[in-house]
C-alpha cells in the first residue's frame, strides 16, 4: 500500500505524515494509531515498539516513585486507608504484570 492510500485510508490530506510516522519523526494521535490498528489488524505496540517501550518505562518509574512516596508518607485515618488501597493496588499490578510477561 502506498503512503498516498494509507493516507486517504486513515483520513490525512498528504502522505507526508505517514512517512514522519514511519520514520519515527512523529508521534501519531491516538486515533491515528487506532486507524493504523484497524488497517493492519496489528496492535498499537507492534505498529510502535520504540513509543510503546518508551512509554512503558517511563509509566514503571513514576509508578515506582509514586510507590515509594505512598510508603513514606505518615497520614492516619481516611487517608491512611486510600494510601493503603493505593499500595495494595501497586502490589496487585506487579503480580499480575509477571503474571502477563511470563505468558
Amino acid at each position: 500500500m502506498s503512503q498516498r492510500e494509507l493516507a486517504e485510508i486513515v483520513g490525512f490530506i498528504a502522505e507526508h505524515q505517514i512517512s514522519r510516522h514511519e520514520r519515527s519523526i512523529a508521534i501519531p494521535s491516538l486515533l491515528t494509531a487506532l486507524s493504523y490498528r484497524a488497517i493492519f489488524l496489528v496492535p498499537v505496540e507492534q505498529l510502535f515498539p520504540g513509543i510503546s517501550e518508551t512509554i512503558q518505562l517511563n509509566v514503571e518509574d513514576r509508578l515506582a516513585r509514586m510507590e515509594g512516596k505512598l510508603n513514606e508518607s505518615s497520614v492516619k485515618g481516611r487517608k491512611a486507608q486510600a494510601v493503603a488501597r493505593k499500595l495494595e493496588w501497586l502490589s496487585e499490578r506487579k503480580i499480575s504484570g509477571a503474571t502477563d510477561i511470563s505468558k
